[in-house]
């Protein structure tokens, strides 16, 4: 009897472990998330841009997170990293430009 219950404990131990199908309002939200996603971001920056062109804190705040916005988007979108030597403007001017160039945010235009 104790054999026949160590048999069949090894048997259903597997079948009791497969993952079971998710919930039908679980898989209809997964679905629509990237969806929600995008007009959510959309809303936001909306409003934000909505902000930015009024004046006092609210409107200084939502500059900056614009800006902290659009730097963490050109970070995330980069191209590859240059030396300076291939980045360097005319008569070896050194400023934002080529350094932003060396990181691969922005393109070389001069």
């Amino acid at each position: 009897m104790r054999k026949l219950a160590v048999l069949l404990l090894l048997i259903g131990a597997p079948l009791a472990a497969e993952e079971r199908q998710k919930p039908i309002a679980t898989q209809v939200g997964e679905a629509i998330q990237p969806a929600a996603q995008a007009i959510s971001r959309s809303v936001n920056n909306t409003v934000l841009e909505y902000m930015a062109a009024s004046e006092g804190p609210l409107g200084q705040g939502a500059r900056t997170a614009l800006e902290s916005r659009a730097r963490q988007e050109a970070i995330a979108n980069r191209g590859p990293r240059r030396n300076m030597k291939d980045c360097i403007k005319p008569d070896s001017v050194i400023d934002d430009d080529v350094k932003e160039c060396m990181e691969g945010t922005r393109q070389k235009t001069w």
